[in-house]
Formats: structure tokens, sequence, C-alpha cells
């Protein structure tokens, strides 16, 4: 795309063409309010010919993916049809605030991709809120179990190690950790927070094209909107599964249960709703013991033979053993969530969200290992085919066999106080605070056997770290046809967020119970901060019938400030660190005929460092993790062209999307002494080219009969890292990595697979029964950024997968439906970095009244 090289060119115009619409938008004279709605008002009219309507229906509006068959219409109290049509604003009529999407309330130009709860009752197996999305187009999430804390999302150009590359919001509150860029507790979306029950519908908007949003919107961003109540309304929702895992010495079944309830009313202008669920849920194996077989010592005597050590090798081919396996989760969660919505007005409503949410977890470790009366052997010297390996430190100089134990409480709290009148100007105010009130890991250093006597160990604590974030919007909507040129819906805002971390390790004499210790009770320190401000502003521009120009541009003022690392050899006090940069956007639509729609967009986004990036070291399950206080911003440049059509009772979108990331920062792992030690880096510049379809059809070919399918190619490429090639050529290959010195240039970006593909089949066959067959796809990924990570059969690697999953519903009455599915119904064994679970069964009985 030629457009990229001229990228110095560009930006100087659309910052011409955002000055020149506020000029041309601020000298109109004063219009009048909204005139009333016209019924019949949906066809595009000439914008010199007739003055718009409220609130003009905008071409960026998504159509919704859940269209409600002619067999289940049902009539309004207003006799209007309840088939869910293209959600925009027709002839003034304004859409109420609990039902308005951000698309539609700013007319926000990205591509838009929606769910609704209709949908994800009849298609998906829902123990959690993340599993919504997971048939979404060029969308990954790496949800490892029922009850996972660490279940990041991988969009069209990033993986899902680059989870600070996505905003995911509930509700305005921003779920998203950008306290860190990882998968760990400080950067994996905070997803357990909010209850699958009370998901009304979720938005997907995929790229950087709205100056509404920070950079780390470059992915793309999740909006979750849940239910208000409209009457007095109540449920109750019992969800069991239970998963069947075979793998190496680990022959088990794992049971999950969720319970769950609301109440809710609206009375006059007060409504609320409060939501309480339990969980209790037990994982399969997620990590193993694989020392490299080259670790091994002679035997010098007084070894214990052992058998039951699988003989293998690690996901760049060197030889190793798998021992064991280990965090074999048992978690109880609960979430409380209430929420309250007070209409001061009828176009005035105040709503607060307050949740809490609390988990208390163990893992356990299991070993292979047997003597040669067949007893397990967890601890100390053993001899495994010839070699002497020390159970005591065999896993990064900690027990190849530890327990951890995890206490955990999240508090957030959410304010949202806008206007509605869909008139000539609307705002809107809106605030979130999450607190990690209590995050405490508990792990031992010591083996087993002593561990079990409540030995020493360590605590890695989070608590006192969170975030807070608050955004002022408006829209100006003038309503007049300035010289002919066309008329302007002008939004603006500004953006403040503070993230701070606060992550002390202490030793401790009883890793179960005790305090940090007497003497040298910290281990390791890591603190610091990260504050943005943002200001922006944003023209949607109906120039000529059927077209539309929407740009933009967003400042934002970066400070990583107060940053601290102390260890066992000391206390660096790091450099504080800032940036300010300009994002322009800009895109462009053409609507020939209401069915189609042609799109051509473009954006820059910057997405900085996280204060975990700069300043955490700390060690988790075993990796030793390292800072990088020298971490410069990642700087994306996104395109995207898009055509869609809309049929009856359907829809089609063919997207052609590019990206190009100047430093970008990425994770990797590797052994260093032994130890297992991540690094965080820059690398030069990642390109990315691909094409996207989606589509959906209700009733078709029969009546009852819907499908959805969507898949995405992409190649995505190193293109620069020549500074990083030339010191791994100058380290040379490693005992865990024979090919570590080959380079990264033109290898593909980590994480990132070339195919992706869903397929959803729902079959009504009365108005009481449904069934769904559903099917996910993905090629294989690396992890390394050379690429050397062919052997995804392993601890760390990474697999391609095909996954079929099954759900029927059946609806006793009214008020009653049962539910029974199956995941990975094939029992596809696949790894993710871990391994990923297998055929899981789900029943489900649910009562709203």
């Amino acid at each position: 795309m030629r457009w990229i090289r001229h990228i110095g060119f560009i930006k100087q115009k659309l910052v011409f063409l955002v000055l020149a619409s506020i000029l041309s938008a601020s000298s109109v004279r004063a219009a009048s309010e909204a005139e009333p709605p016209v019924k019949e008002a949906t066809k595009p009219v000439s914008p010199a010919a007739k003055k718009p309507p409220a609130a003009v229906p905008s071409p960026e509006t998504p159509k919704d993916t859940d269209v409600t068959p002619a067999s289940a219409e049902k009539k309004t109290a207003a006799g209007e049809s309840a088939i869910k049509l293209p959600e925009m604003t027709i002839g003034g009529k304004v859409k109420p605030v609990s039902k308005q999407t951000e698309v539609e309330r700013y007319r926000l130009p990205q591509t838009t991709e929606s769910i609704t709860r209709e949908k994800m009752d009849a298609t998906i197996n829902m123990m959690q809120a993340e599993d919504a999305i997971k048939y979404m187009p060029s969308v990954q999430v790496r949800n490892r179990y029922i009850g996972d804390t660490n279940a990041p999302v991988g969009t069209r150009t990033s993986g899902t190690s680059a989870s600070a590359r996505n905003l995911i919001y509930a509700d305005g509150i921003l779920l998203s950790s950008l306290l860190g860029n990882n998968n760990v507790n400080t950067g994996s979306p905070r997803w357990n927070t909010v209850s699958p029950g009370e998901i009304e519908r979720i938005d997907i908007m995929y790229g950087p094209f709205s100056a509404a949003y920070p950079g780390n919107s470059m992915g793309g961003v999740i909006n979750i909107t849940t239910r208000m109540p409209e009457k007095f309304e109540g449920g109750v929702d019992v969800q069991q599964s239970f998963q069947t895992f075979n793998l190496y010495g680990t022959k088990d079944t794992y049971h999950n249960q969720r319970y769950s309830g609301y109440i809710g009313h609206r009375y006059k202008d007060l409504s609320f709703r409060f939501d309480y669920s339990h969980l209790d849920a037990h994982s399969q194996p997620i990590i193993f013991t694989t020392p490299l077989q080259s670790a091994g010592a002679p035997l010098s005597g007084g070894e214990t033979a052992v058998t039951g050590a699988f003989p293998g090798q690690n996901p760049t081919l060197a030889p190793n053993f798998v021992l064991g396996a280990g965090n074999i989760n048992h978690t109880v969660q609960d979430n409380f969530k209430w929420k309250l919505a007070y209409d001061f007005t009828p176009t005035i409503r105040f709503a607060y969200t307050l949740g809490m949410w609390q988990n208390n977890a163990s893992a356990s470790a299991q070993s292979y290992l047997r003597d040669a009366a067949g007893n397990i052997v967890d601890s100390g010297i053993v001899n495994i085919d010839g070699r002497r390996f020390n159970l005591n430190t065999v896993s990064s100089g900690l027990p190849a066999f530890a327990a951890n134990r995890t206490n955990q409480t999240t508090w957030s709290h959410g304010l949202n106080l806008r206007s509605n009148t869909g008139g000539k100007f609307d705002w809107e105010l809106v605030g979130s605070v999450i607190d990690l009130s209590t995050d405490n890991v508990r792990q031992p250093t010591v083996n087993p056997i002593l561990a079990a006597a409540n030995g020493p160990g360590r605590i890695t604590s989070l608590a006192g770290s969170g975030w807070h974030t608050f955004d002022a919007k408006g829209i100006w909507r003038p309503r007049v046809d300035f010289l002919g040129l066309g008329y302007h819906e002008i939004s603006f805002g500004f953006h403040h967020d503070l993230y701070t971390l606060k992550n002390p390790v202490y030793n401790t004499s009883n890793w179960q119970t005790g305090g940090p210790a007497a003497t040298s009770p910290i281990f390791s320190n890591s603190t610091g901060k990260t504050r943005t401000e943002g200001y922006w502003v944003q023209d949607a521009w109906d120039f000529l019938p059927h077209w539309n120009f929407t740009v933009g541009g967003r400042f934002e003022n970066w400070h990583a400030y107060d940053g601290v690392n102390t260890t066992t050899a000391g206390t660096v006090n790091q450099a504080d660190k800032s940036a300010f940069n300009f994002s322009p956007k800009g895109k462009l639509s053409w609507s020939p005929i209401e069915q189609l729609r042609f799109g051509a967009a473009i954006g820059q986004a910057y997405r900085y460092p996280t204060a975990s990036e700069l300043f955490q070291t700390t060690t988790v399950a075993g990796v030793a993790f390292n800072a990088n206080p020298n971490l410069r911003p990642e700087d994306a440049l996104s395109s995207e062209l898009s055509a869609e059509y809309f049929p009856e009772k359907g829809r089609l979108r063919l997207s052609l999307f590019q990206e190009r990331v100047k430093n970008a920062i990425f994770t990797q792992v590797g052994t260093v002494n032994g130890i297992q030690t991540s690094f965080i880096s820059n690398v030069g510049e990642v390109d990315t080219y691909g094409i996207e379809f989606s589509g959906e059809k209700t009733d078709a070919w029969i009546k009852g009969l819907d499908i959805l399918g969507n898949f995405t190619w992409v190649d995505s490429r190193i293109n620069e890292n020549r500074a990083a090639d030339e010191a791994a050529a100058l380290l040379g290959p490693t005992a865990a990595n024979p090919n570590a010195a080959l380079p990264s240039t033109g290898k593909r970006q980590p994480r990132v697979p070339v195919w992706r593909s869903n397929v959803v089949v729902s079959y009504r066959a009365t108005d009481k029964f449904s069934a769904s067959v559903m099917l996910r796809y993905s090629s294989r990924q690396f992890g390394q950024l050379n690429n050397t990570d062919t052997n995804g059969f392993s601890y760390t690697g990474l697999t391609s997968y095909t996954v079929v999953d099954l759900r029927a519903n059946y609806r006793l009455s009214k008020q009653v439906m049962i539910s029974a599915g199956i995941d990975n119904v094939n029992n596809e064994k696949y790894w993710v970095f871990h391994p990923m679970p297998q055929r899981t069964y789900f029943t489900q009985i649910r009562f709203n009244y």
C-alpha cells in the first residue's frame, strides 16, 4: 500500500482536515432542537436537500449478529416487530440509554462485530464471561480451564501474549489490566469480575481507527454491556461440567460447578440489579516439570533409581524428561455485583456499579516417578536413565513438585453520568477504579516433605496495585448544512488513567500461614506507576448523499515514574520516562444502496510500556521475570479496506487489513544457568497483512437453520530486528535451544497463526428445542521470535487445533430452560504454551422470572 510510504504527508493532511472540520462546524449558526420523530425516514436523503434528523443513521452502525427468525416474532407494546434490525437511529427516534452502543452514540468508525444474549444462550457452553467471544472473527482467548485468572485475548494482528494491545470494558469499567502485557496476574483481563448471566451483548471493534480510545486499541476494543431491569425480575442458574483428561502420566476427571442468581427491579426512575455467582472448579495440569536430559549430572552414589519419566523433546527439539505435572488448580470464586441507575430526567441518567470478586485457589503437583517398590518419589536425589537429578532444585532452583496457594479480593467501582437527548449536544462522564485489595500467592521453597510440615517459602503480593480511569466525552450535532458541504457530528473528550504496581516478594518461615520472615523478609520488591492523559476530537462528516468521512486525532501524554527495584543484590531507582504523541485517524465510507457499504480506514496508535514491563522483577511458577526500564513505545500504523453486504436476514463482510508496528514489545522465555528466565525487548518492525471474512444467515435454505462463519488469513512477519539478531549470533546456541543463534528477521510474529476460522450451525427444530454445532480452527503458531520452536506438542509449545463443540437447549416452560453440551467433542489434544482442555461435558438449568 503506497499510502504507508507517505505517512508524514498523511499526518499533515489529517491534522489539517481535523482543524478544518472544527472551524467549519464552529462557524455555523445555532440550530433548532431535534425535530419530531419521522417514522418513514429510512432512505438516504441528500444533505443539501433536507436537514438531517437528530441522529443521522451512521454508515458505521453494526448489524446485530443475532437476527431473530420470523417464527419467533413478537409484538412490542407499540405494535412494532421485535425482529432485530440494524441497530441504528432512524428518523430522529432516539434509542434508550440502556440499549445504545458506543458505536451508535458516537458514530465510531471501526468495523464492528456483535453478539447478543440470545445468540450466546443458543450456541455457547458458557461458564465464564470470556467464552462469549470464542467464535467471533479473528479472536482467540487463551482460556486454559474454567476459572482461569489468566485468559488474555489475541486479535487480528496480535497474539495472546500481547494483552496490552486490546481494551476490554464492561459498562465503562476497564477490565484490561494495563499493569502488564502478559498472561500472569499483572497483565490478564479481569474477566472473572463479570458473571456470564449478566451479559446483555458484546461488541468488538477492530483496529485503532477511532480517536475516542487510547493507543492500546491497536488490536481492538471489546465492549461488554450488562442488563438492567425494566420491571421486577429474578433468576437462578445452575451449571455443571466435567473434563476427562489423559496426558503423560495424568489420567483423571475434573469437575466444575457454577451457581448464580440475580434480582432486579425498576421503580419509576430508579432501577437496580444484584448478581451473585459462585464457582467451584478443578483444572487439568497446567505446567510440567521438564528438565533437559543434558542437565543431568554423572552418578556419584546415593541416588534413588526411579522409573516413570517420559523422554521427549522441548519445543526447540532439545531432549528432555517429563517428570510430572503441576498447577493442578482447585479454585473457589465468588463474584458480587451491585448496579444502580437513576434517571434524573428523561434524558439524564446516573449509574453506579460496585463489584467484589474473591478467589481462593490451591494448586497441587503430581510426580510420575516411582522407586523399585512402586512408591511415589517427589523429592531427593534420583537416578533417571543413568543421570543424576536433584528434585529439590530441578525446576528453576525451586522444588520440582511444589504446591501453591492463592488468595485474591478485587474491588471494582464504575460511575457513569450521561445525557441522551439526541439533540444538538450530549455529554458523558465515566470513571472506574480497580483495587487489588488482596492478592497473595504462597509457594514453598523446599521439597514436598518439608513443605507438608509448614516449611519455608515465599509470598508474592500485588496488594495495593490497581488502576483508575476517567473520561469526559461530548458530541455536538449542529445539523446545519454549511455552504452545501454537508453535515457534521463532532465528538471530543479527555482521558486520564493511572496504574500503580506494588509487587513485593517476601521470604517466610511458614509458606502456608506465616508472615514475612523476621530477618531478611524481602526477597525482591518492584514498584512503579504509569500515567496517561489523552485529548481527542473526531468529526463524522456526511458530505454527499451516501458518503461519510470520519476524521480525528488524539494527543497522548504518557509518564512512567517512581520505579524502584529491590533484590538481594541491592536497590535500583529507575529513571522516569515520558512521551508525547499525536495519532491521526480517518475513514471514508460509501453506501451506494441501503444493503451495501464500503470503507477505507487508516489510523496510528502508540502503545506505551506497562508498569510491569518497565519495573517488575519477580518469579512466577518457577520463571524469573526481568523488566526492561529502557523500553520504547510501540508505534502502530494500521489500515483496512472493507465491504459489507446486508441481504435479508443475513450479512456478509470482507476486510483487507494491514498493520506496521515499530518498536514492538515482546517477551521471550529462555534458560539461564538452569533457570527459566523471561526477557522483554523492542523489536525493530513487524508488518502484518491479512484478509478477514465474516458472514451469517438466518433461515438459510430451510426455516430454522442459522449459519455463522468467519475465517482470517494473516501474514505477519518481523521485518527488522538486526541488533537483537547480532546479539543472539554472538551468544550462540544453548542447551535449551540448539538453534538460538538463528536470526529472527523475516520470521513470523509469535502467537499469530496464519489461518483461523469458526463455523456455527444452529437448528431451531421447534419453539422449545434447538441444537448447535460449532467448529474452531487455528493453524500452528510460534512462541520464539526466530520461530525455532517447531515442536508444538510439548510444554511451552504451540500447535494447530481443530475443535468441535455441541450444544442443545430445551425450554420446559416460559421460565425454565435446560441445556447440555460438549466442548472439544473430538478430544483434540493441543497446546497453547499449556495443555488446553480435553473433552468437557456441560449441563445447565436456568429459571427466570
